[in-house]
C-alpha cells in the first residue's frame, strides 16, 4: 500500500513538474511570437527613408530572434525527451521493484516455484 501511495505521489509530482515546464515553454513561445509581430509591425509602419537607417538594427534583431527560437526548440526537445524518460521509468517501476530484493530471488529459486512452472 505504501509503495502504491509513493508511486502515485511520484507520478503526481512528475505531472505537475511537466505541466509547469510546458506552461513555461508555451509562455516563452507566445512572448517570442509577440516580439516577432511587433518587429514586423514596426517594419510595415516605418517610412521608406528610415529603412536604410534601421537595416543593421533589423538584422541584429532577426539574428537574436532566430537564436532565441533555436534555444527554445532545443529546450522543448530536451523537456520532451526527459519527460519520456521519467514516464518510462515510472512505467517500469512496478515490474522492477522486486528485482533488487535477494529474498525474492531466493523465493523464485525455491523448488516449489520451479515445480509449478514446469507443470
Amino acid at each position: 500500500m505504501m509503495d502504491r501511495e509513493r508511486q502515485e505521489k511520484d507520478l503526481q509530482e512528475v505531472f505537475e513538474t511537466t505541466q509547469a515546464s510546458y506552461r513555461a515553454a508555451l509562455e516563452n513561445t507566445f512572448a517570442l511570437q509577440e516580439r516577432t509581430l511587433e518587429f514586423a509591425r514596426s517594419l510595415l509602419e516605418s517610412p521608406p527613408e528610415t529603412f536604410r537607417e534601421q537595416a543593421e538594427n533589423n538584422r541584429v534583431t532577426l539574428k537574436a530572434l532566430v537564436e532565441q527560437s533555436r534555444r527554445q526548440r532545443e529546450a522543448m526537445e530536451k523537456l520532451v525527451g526527459e519527460a519520456a524518460k521519467v514516464y518510462e521509468s515510472l512505467l517500469r517501476a512496478p515490474f522492477s521493484h522486486h528485482q533488487h530484493h535477494p529474498e525474492f530471488e531466493e523465493a523464485n529459486e525455491a523448488p516449489e516455484v520451479n515445480q509449478q512452472v514446469r507443470e
